[in-house]
């Protein structure tokens, strides 16, 4: 019986010194495995932290542009009111009273019912464009289309509504 319990012993032994090599062997195995991930941190870390430099100049780049955008939609709108400047509107007048021609029209208009001093031809020159007002609008509407006429000096332009409030009221 010591016999077979020294056989059992020796055997148990020899197990258990195969059992530490194939440990040794599965941690030496994890320990080159984990250097490996630690070298592969290190170089996403230095890849984050290069991305974060790079996320930070677009963030400032963003910046510069929002700020350009809000100084270039600025110069736009004070652009678009220069250009408006000119303009006048005429309200009320039924639609084909102009008889298709509306800068005759519009120089009659304003030479007899504001008495402004310029001859027509000179009025004329003055006005670059006149139209109607483009509305979608239901096919019974009651109020005509808004005449726009636009003149290439604001002089003349203010001169006509000086004109006309000075009259208070006209008619057609």
């Amino acid at each position: 019986m010591l016999k077979a319990l020294s056989m059992e012993l020796k055997h148990g032994f020899e197990t258990s010194n195969a059992n530490q090599v194939e440990i040794r062997g599965l941690c030496e195995d994890l320990g080159k495995k984990i250097d490996d991930l630690a070298g592969c941190t290190a170089a996403l870390e230095e890849e984050v932290g290069e991305l974060r430099v790079v996320v930070e100049e677009n963030k400032e780049q963003i910046r510069c542009l929002k700020e350009g955008e809000t100084g270039v939609m600025a110069k736009m709108e004070s652009l678009e009111n220069n250009l408006r400047r000119n303009n006048l509107r005429f309200l009320r007048f039924p639609e084909g009273l102009e008889e298709g021609d509306f800068k005759k029209f519009l120089v009659r208009l304003i030479k007899q019912e504001v008495n402004v001093e310029m001859s027509e031809e000179d009025i004329a020159k003055d006005i670059q464009m006149v139209h109607r007002v483009p509305v979608k609008m239901p096919s019974n509407r009651v109020r005509p289309r808004k005449i726009l006429a636009y003149f290439q000096t604001y002089s003349l332009k203010e001169h006509i509504l000086t004109q006309a409030l000075k009259k208070k009221s006209l008619m057609v």
